[in-house]
C-alpha cells in the first residue's frame, strides 16, 4: 500500500510539475516554493520530532488501546504547545521581515497550512499500520488538487491560486485524519499525562527533525535571501521537487519497514536481521539506480519536466540524484536501525553535524552559482550525516549486511550505467537533433529499459540477493497466472 501511495503521488507530480513550471513564471514558481520552504522549516519546530518519535512509541503500545490513546493524547498536547509558540513567531516575522512582506499573501496561506499540518497525526496511522486508509485518503486529495490546478492555474500570475491549492491538500488531509482519530480512539478515563517524561527522548528526535528540515528546506530559504530574484529558487526547486518525488519511492520502502523492524528489535533479533538485510539491499539497489539514471538523463529530465527555460537547472538535477541516494540511506539508518535500538541521540548528533555543513556550503556558493550551490550544499550535508550514522550503527548493520552484497550492488549498477551512458550519448543523441517533449519521454523510457535490462542481467550473473528475490517473485506470479489460465 505504501508503494501504491507513492505511485499515485508520482502520477500526480508527473502531471502537475510540468504543467505548473510551464504555466507559471519562473519567479512566481520560485516565490511559492520559497514561502513553502519557510513554512516547512517552522513546521519542524512545531512538530519537534514527533512524526518520528510518535511512530515508534505508538507502534510499541498499539495492542493496548488505552495506552495507545494516552500516548497519542500526550503527543498532541506537546504539539499544541510548540505550535502556539512558533507560529506566533512566524506571524511576527511575516510583518517585520521585508522579504516576507514582499510575498505576504503567500506567507499567510502557508502559515495556516502549517497550523493544520501540526495536527495531521500521520504518525498515529503509520504506527498502527493503517496503510489502506492512508493510501485512499492521500490519493483522493492529490487527484482533487490535480484537477483544481489544471482548472484554476492558467496564467503566469496565478501563483497565489497554486499556493492555495497546495495548502488545501495539507488542510484537507489533516482534517480527515483528526476526524478519523477521534472516531477510532476514546480519550476518556485515561492515565495522567506524562509530558515531562516524554520530553527527554523527544528532545533528541526534535534535534534530528529540525536539523533535517534545516538542510532540506533552509537551503531554499538561504538561496531566496541571497538571490536578487526568485528565479534561482525556481531552478533549484525543480531539482528539489524531482528529488522529493524520487525519494518518496525509496522512503516508501523504509516507511513500511519501520513498525515491523521496531517490533522485531525488541522481540526477535534474528527476524530483525533478516528483514534489515533484505530491506537494505532492496533500498540500495533502488537508490543507486535512481542516482545513475538521473545523472545520465539530467538535461532530458529538465526538458521533459518543465521546458527549455529551466535548462539552467541541469547541473543541479544531475547532483540531486546522488543527494536522493544519500537521503534514502540516511532515512533508513536513522529510523530502521538507530531508533529501533533507542539510539535517537546518535541520530540527532549526526543530523546536527549536517546543519553547519549545509549552512557554510550554501552561504559560500549560493550567491555565486545559485541553484547548483544549493544542490552541492545538500550533497555535502547528506554525505556528512551518512558518515556519522553509519559509524554509529556499524555494530548492528555489519551483523546483517555483508560487504560482498554491497559490492555486487554497485558493480551491477556501474555496468548498467556504463552501457546506458554509451547508448544515450553515442546513439540517441546522434539520432535526435531536436528534443521535443515526446522525444525526451521516449529517450528516457528507452534509456531506463536498457538500464534495467543490463542491471538484471549483471545482477543475476553475480547472484545478487535483491535481483534473485525479485526474479523469484516474478517467476511465482507468472506460474500462478499460467496455472490459473490452464
Amino acid at each position: 500500500m505504501n508503494m501504491l501511495l507513492t505511485a499515485s503521488n508520482m502520477i500526480v507530480s508527473v502531471v502537475t510539475i510540468p504543467y505548473v513550471t510551464r504555466v507559471l513564471s519562473v519567479e512566481g514558481y520560485g516565490d511559492v516554493n520559497f514561502a513553502y520552504s519557510v513554512s516547512q522549516w517552522f513546521s519542524a519546530f512545531c512538530l519537534v520530532g514527533i512524526p518520528m518519535y510518535g511512530i515508534r512509541e505508538c507502534a510499541k503500545v498499539r495492542d493496548d488501546r488505552k495506552e495507545l490513546a494516552a500516548t497519542t493524547r500526550d503527543l498532541l498536547v506537546i504539539i499544541s504547545i510548540f505550535t502556539a509558540i512558533f507560529l506566533s513567531v512566524f506571524a511576527v516575522l511575516i510583518v517585520i521581515v521585508p522579504r516576507f512582506r514582499g510575498i505576504e499573501p503567500l506567507m499567510w496561506i502557508f502559515l495556516v497550512s502549517t497550523l493544520l499540518l501540526s495536527y495531521g497525526v500521520e504518525w498515529y496511522f503509520q504506527a498502527t499500520e493503517q496503510y489502506s486508509y492512508i493510501t485512499v485518503r492521500s490519493a483522493a486529495f492529490k487527484i482533487v488538487s490535480l484537477f483544481l490546478i489544471l482548472i484554476l492555474v492558467r496564467h503566469p500570475g496565478d501563483f497565489i491560486i497554486y499556493a492555495a491549492i497546495l495548502a488545501f491538500v495539507v488542510s484537507g488531509n489533516n482534517i480527515i485524519n483528526l476526524i478519523r482519530l477521534f472516531r477510532t480512539e476514546s480519550f476518556k478515563d485515561l492515565r495522567p499525562m506524562k509530558l515531562s517524561a516524554r520530553m527527554k527522548p523527544i528532545f533528541s528526535f526534535a534535534i534530528l527533525y529540525i536539523s533535517s528540515a534545516f538542510y532540506l528546506s533552509f537551503d531554499s530559504v538561504i538561496l531566496g535571501m541571497l538571490s536578487v530574484t526568485s528565479a534561482q529558487v525556481g531552478f533549484y526547486q525543480l531539482a528539489a521537487k524531482l528529488k522529493n518525488m524520487l525519494a518518496s519511492i525509496a522512503n516508501a520502502v523504509t516507511g513500511a519497514l519501520i513498525p515491523r523492524l521496531s517490533y522485531y528489535a525488541e522481540h526477535d533479533i534474528e527476524k530483525y536481521r533478516r528483514l534489515l538485510s533484505r530491506g537494505f539491499s532492496f533500498l540500495l539497489n533502488l537508490g543507486v539506480g535512481i542516482a545513475f539514471i538521473i545523472f545520465i538523463f539530467a538535461k532530458t529530465f529538465v526538458i521533459l519536466i518543465s521546458s527549455e527555460k529551466y535548462l539552467s537547472a541541469t547541473l543541479s538535477i544531475a547532483i540531486i540524484g546522488f543527494v536522493t541516494l544519500l537521503n534514502a540511506l540516511n532515512y533508513f539508518f536513522s529510523l530502521c536501525v538507530l531508533t529501533s535500538f533507542d539510539r535517537e541521540r546518535k541520530v540527532a548528533v549526526a543530523n546536527f553535524v549536517g546543519v553547519p555543513v549545509s549552512i557554510v556550503v550554501n552561504l559560500l556558493l549560493d550567491g555565486h552559482i545559485g541553484a547548483t550551490g544549493a544542490a552541492l550544499g545538500g550533497l555535502a550535508a547528506e554525505g556528512t550525516i551518512f558518515i556519522f550514522q553509519f559509524w554509529y550503527s556499524r555494530d548492528i548493520v555489519c551483523k546483517s549486511v555483508h560487504l560482498n552484497a554491497i559490492y555486487k550492488v554497485f558493480l551491477s549498477h556501474i555496468t548498467a550505467c556504463g552501457v546506458t551512458y554509451f547508448a544515450y550519448f553515442l546513439v540517441i543523441s546522434k539520432v535526435l537533433t531536436e528534443f521535443t517533449t515526446l522525444q525526451t519521454a521516449l529517450a528516457i523510457v528507452a534509456g531506463v529499459f536498457v538500464y534495467a535490462l543490463i542491471w538484471i542481467a549483471a545482477s543475476l550473473l553475480m547472484k545478487e540477493d535483491t535481483a534473485r528475490w525479485m526474479f523469484s517473485i516474478a517467476k511465482d506470479i507468472l506460474y500462478k497466472i499460467f496455472a490459473h489460465a490452464q
